[in-house]
């Protein structure tokens, strides 16, 4: 007599899958009652956002430098009124959309005018309208993925998005990525089901829009305006990549028939020379809100990507996707066999020509290749609703081995930073990085019992809890990363804040724009010499911060000048960005 808990040929299961065979059913469970219909699933993929994206969401501080920096201009846009402005400090052009700042701008005066304290200075603040844009791009990937697969599959495809690393960033940082995520996702769902609709139909097919094509012309439309006016010019390249790529392999493009739409087109020229005329009629700077900005000073630079040689992006698509990247391993050689397919011949379309073309450039934005992972999520839906992932090859299942590779490669990185930097650890978060790798072994060992999608959920369970105690227990206490928060708390010690008045700060070496933003008034970023000068010239309050390479300079030409001066306690971290150790030096008036 077979035990209850035996396998399919006789043998007792592992002692894993006796103990853990609940849980992984109850996850199937709730997947399952997510997918009864179209608005339990929309409310399922919300609450699988939140509880994907909100650890760490309050608790991180401002991430240099776009995420900060683009906080930073909004700030400036709710304290001067002036919504054009997109530069800081001595910038000369001004050439950001303008979309994202004008969102984050109306949150910071909404929570000011409800009585936030200090609203201008909290980035979580800035941070909604991501987290909203990360929500809205996974419920479009849903929306998008149902004109391809069925309901099931297409939840499935949009959770693999929601739990991905490369959305965790991006609905956590102040940044436009996340809408042009969803804009892409939209404008290429719709343009999807007009591809499908022409094929069906054939070239010879009626010109005369149905009122259901229209409304989805109207909605492909839009969704490149709502592009261009949030993350701008990269909008359209998205679309004419595809564009090309269907041309060349189907050698027509009748379709684009059926997504003509004059109102969408004049939201199109709405939006596009609104921000011409903006950029090129705005009112000129006061002498006022010019001195507010030059007075910054020197701000370091957005992020300009790295060198790298072609491949890069492959390698890095494993902890951007993950942990959904294994199943696409999986999936891709039967995916490209499948290719003549309408609806994969399109996906394909949207992925591949934007993946070569970025793949060539030398400079490598992981950010521009996320506009095409919808589309791969959507293509692991196809595989596994056709059951074209129904392991007969075992062998090509042991890439999913890298769930658990990579999860514990996530979880040491984080502790041993932690350790390394501030010779602590959190033992709070032990407990989870543990229970959420011993999840992802069970998603990847019991790979032949389960099945691709229950281990799918099971490995998106274990992502979770272990990604909850790297955002919200190790990352945030990491000390020496946060160097901003640090210097403000500083400054607010100094003896003279008190009687004084607001204190006025200067810094030399180190120009990340978080500092700027937790300030409640603007620093000056000044080079060591020009700190020595700031310091001599203030009646009032004044402290400077200066970096060890800047000392030099600072202490000759405090002496050229005869400024007497009074060091304090060191502040020692490191910049992630210019990966070096950062010793900053409070120095006032003696």
């Amino acid at each position: 007599m077979k035990s209850p808990i035996a396998g399919g040929n006789g043998r007792a299961a592992p002692l894993y899958t006796q103990r853990g065979l609940r849980l992984p059913d109850r996850i199937v469970e709730l997947f399952d009652l997510g997918c009864g219909s179209h608005r339990r699933a929309c409310l399922f993929l919300v609450v699988l956002c939140l509880v994907a994206l909100l650890p760490g969401f309050f608790s991180i501080p401002p991430v240099d430098r776009d995420g900060a920096r683009f906080a930073l201009i909004s700030r400036h846009m709710v304290e001067t009124g002036d919504l054009t402005e997109t530069r800081l400090g001595w910038e000369a052009k001004r050439t950001r959309a303008l979309g994202l700042h004008w969102f984050q701008a109306a949150v910071v005066k909404a929570a000011d005018l409800v009585g936030v304290p200090d609203a201008h200075t909290r980035i979580w603040l800035y941070r909604l309208p991501s987290l909203a844009a990360a929500i809205g791009a996974v419920l479009l990937t849903y929306w998008a993925a149902l004109a391809f697969i069925h309901r099931r599959a297409a939840v499935l495809a949009a959770s693999l998005l929601a739990s991905s690393v490369a959305l965790g960033v991006g609905g956590r940082l102040a940044v436009p990525e996340v809408f042009l995520l969803g804009s892409v996702a939209a404008m290429m769902g719709a343009l999807g089901r007009l591809y499908l609709a022409e094929r069906r139909s054939g070239p010879a097919g009626n010109w005369d829009q149905s009122p259901h094509e229209a409304r989805l012309a109207l909605a492909f439309w839009a969704a490149l305006a709502f592009g261009l006016f949030t993350k701008g010019l990269m909008t359209p390249l998205y679309l004419l990549l595809p564009l090309a790529a269907l041309l060349a392999m189907d050698r027509s493009a009748l379709f684009l028939r059926r997504a003509r739409s004059y109102p969408g087109l004049g939201l199109l020229v709405l939006v596009a020379g609104g921000w011409f005329l903006l950029r090129r009629y705005a009112p000129p700077e006061t002498q006022d809100e010019f001195v507010m900005r030059t007075l910054l000073g020197q701000v370091a630079g957005a992020y300009r990507g790295f060198t790298g040689l072609p491949g890069i992006y492959t390698l890095l698509f494993f902890a951007l996707f993950w942990p959904a990247a294994p199943l696409a391993a999986l999936a891709a050689p039967i995916v490209w066999k499948a290719r003549r397919i309408g609806s994969v011949r399109f996906l394909l379309a949207w992925v591949v020509p934007a993946w070569l073309l970025f793949e060539l450039l030398p400079t490598k934005v992981p950010a521009y290749v996320a506009p095409t992972l919808p589309a791969i999520a959507i293509l692991i839906g196809v595989a596994v609703e056709r059951g074209a992932l129904a392991l007969g090859n075992m062998r090509l299942t042991r890439v999913l081995w890298l769930w658990p590779l990579i999860g514990a490669v996530i979880a040491v990185a984080a502790l041993l930073g932690m350790a390394v930097f501030d010779r602590t650890t959190s033992v709070l978060a032990w407990p989870l990085l543990l229970v959420g790798f011993f999840a992802l072994v069970v998603a990847a060992g019991s790979v032949r019992d389960y099945g691709i999608e229950k281990s799918a959920l099971v490995a998106i369970a274990g992502m979770l809890v272990s990604g909850f105690g790297v955002m919200q227990l190790v990352l945030p206490n990491i000390e020496s990363f946060w160097m901003a928060p640090r210097v403000v708390a500083a400054a607010a010690r100094e003896p003279c804040g008190a009687e004084a008045g607001d204190i006025e700060v200067g810094i030399a070496g180190f120009n990340e724009p978080s500092l700027a933003l937790l300030l409640p008034d603007a620093p000056r970023f000044l080079d060591g010499a020009g700190a020595a000068d700031f310091l001599k010239a203030g009646g009032g309050c004044r402290v400077v911060f200066v970096e060890r390479r800047q000392e030099p300079r600072f202490a000759r030409r405090a002496e050229a000048i005869g400024l007497r001066i009074q060091r304090g306690a060191d502040l020692r971290g490191f910049d992630y960005n210019s990966l070096r150790e950062v010793r900053l030096a409070p120095y006032r008036r003696g």
